[in-house]
Order: C-alpha cells, then structure tokens, then sequence
C-alpha cells in the first residue's frame, strides 16, 4: 500500500508554501488509494511557540484535509532516536565532533574517531554526534517527478559527516525523519525541493540500517523572491490571514498545475478536495520553484 506523510514543523502557522506540499502530497496519496499521516515535528523547541502544534492542525481540518492513523509528535520520540543512534555505532563509526560551523568551512573535521560502545555514545553530552557510514554516498537519486536528480557535493567540510545530535542536544532532523519514515512504513516522501540535497545522506541512514529506499516526489517551491523560498524563517504570512480556506486551496491547486474549471463559490473545502482527487494528473505539474505573488511577505 503506498503510505506518505505531511511533516510540518510547528514553529508558525501554514503559509503557501507548506500549503502546497500539503495538497501535493495528499492528493497524490488519495489517487492512489494510499494512507496519509500526519507527523509533528516539534524536536527544536525553542523554534516552536507553545500552542503553535494545535493551530497548524487545527489549520489543516479548516483546510478539508483528513489523514489516517495517529499523529505523531518527535518530541515524544526521543528514546526511539537514541536507540538509532546505538544500532548506528554496532556497525558503523558514530563519533563526537566539537568543531564550530566556522572551523568547518576551512577544514575537514579533526574529530572522528570510534567510541568505545554505544552506550558511551548516547551517554557523551559534548560536541555532536557525528556519523561515518562505511560505505560511498550514491551519486544522485531517481525522483517520481524530476528523473534522475544528482547529489552536489557539499561545500562546507562540516557536511561530509552527517550529524545524529546536534551539539545542544536535539536529535538532527535527518535522523529523525529516516527513523520516523520508517517506523511508519512511509514508502514515498513528497516533499518540497529544497529538500532536495538531503535526500542522499538520507539514504545513507536507510543503507545503513539495512532498510529499503523510498521513492521520492519533490515538488516545486512557492518563492516569496527570486533567491528566497516562502519559509516561516523568511517572515512569510499565514495563508489562511491571506484568504478563506477555500481560496487558498484553489491557489494551491492552480500552483500544481490541477485544473480548477469545476470550483464554484459555493464548495467548501471538502468538497474541492473530493473533486480534485479524480482529477489529479501529476504530468501537470510545473517542477519550477517560482515566485507565488500573492503569498509573499
């Protein structure tokens, strides 16, 4: 059974942006007869404002969106996380590294070396933890949407090993995602394209967990300028303080290239969503990030 996720960081409230990987992702899902989860990634708590969680679902109903399952919150996932980590360190190196992002973009990491057990690994409270798979990074990746997508070499040192924990502590968000992604049975990831570049260290994670990949579906970004993705860090409006739920989902659908010929005033969101998924034709698509001009901030 196909199995995809919305994921949504709960540090301000849906803006377009997230509003149009959420309808691609749904609606991809739903013409498939597949289950949609929802997933909150609430890890970096000074990120996400007390009550921000329930807005952005509370958002999402507004928005006529269902999904199946539990929600899961990261927050409440730690020692899932942790136990992730272990199992990294039996078979590959984990190590600390205390190297500051500036230091990293001279030089490589001057850190790696092997802890003595897994236990010391998640017990060492100083620098991050840091993963060296034993093994090549794949030379790119086969996207649903874009064909083959290569993977750009990074340009600081500080991402040639992949960070498990962060130096403050937090679980990294690419740890978390794999290990939700797969405790889930999530099988295709639709996302947006600015997670593009993550996609093969993640499947680094996944190599070395013996798991198999997921597909992907990076879909196109909704920019508020040319250089500049619509981010709730770039100050981008709440969608729904820009127009009714029901404008803002025919917006969506127009930025997806879906056909919107049937909407009349008088459907609600359920209803458009309904119609929608019988018409949705992912060939349609425009994969080009471009300004979304009556969203920007």
């Amino acid at each position: 059974m196909y199995i995809t996720r919305f994921a949504p960081t709960p540090s301000g409230p849906l803006h377009f942006g997230s509003l149009v990987t959420l309808t691609g992702a749904w609606l991809r899902c739903r013409s498939m007869n597949g289950r949609f989860l929802l997933r909150i990634e609430d890890l970096d708590k000074p990120r996400c404002p007390q009550g921000m969680s329930s807005r952005i679902l509370k958002e999402i109903e507004l928005l006529g969106f269902d999904h199946d399952a539990q929600i899961l919150y990261q927050s409440k996932n730690q020692a899932r996380y942790l136990q992730i980590i272990a199992d990294l360190a039996k078979e590959h190196e984990v190590f600390t590294c205390t190297c500051t992002r500036a230091s990293l973009k001279l030089r490589p990491c001057s850190c790696r070396q092997k802890l003595s057990g897994s236990s010391e690994i998640t017990a060492c409270r100083l620098g991050s933890l840091r993963f060296a798979p034993s093994f090549k990074k794949e030379k790119g990746f086969y996207d649903e949407l874009l064909g083959f997508v290569p993977y750009h070499e990074p340009l600081s040192f500080g991402e040639e090993y992949l960070i498990l924990r962060r130096s403050d502590g937090i679980i990294s968000y690419n740890l978390a995602c794999v290990t939700d992604d797969l405790d889930t049975g999530v099988n295709e990831i639709v996302r947006g394209q600015d997670l593009l570049n993550a996609t093969v260290p993640q499947l680094s994670l996944y190599k070395a967990l013996e798991a198999p990949y997921p597909k992907y579906f990076h879909l196109p970004l909704a920019l508020a300028s040319k250089d500049h993705k619509l981010s709730k860090q770039n100050h981008a409006r709440a969608v729904l303080s820009i127009c009714s739920p029901e404008q803002a989902l025919k917006a969506a659908l127009i930025f997806l290239g879906q056909d919107t010929n049937f909407i009349t005033t008088a459907m609600d969101c359920k209803t458009i969503l309904s119609k929608a998924i019988d018409l949705f034709d992912p060939a349609k698509i425009d994969t080009t990030n471009r300004v979304a001009t009556d969203f920007n901030s």
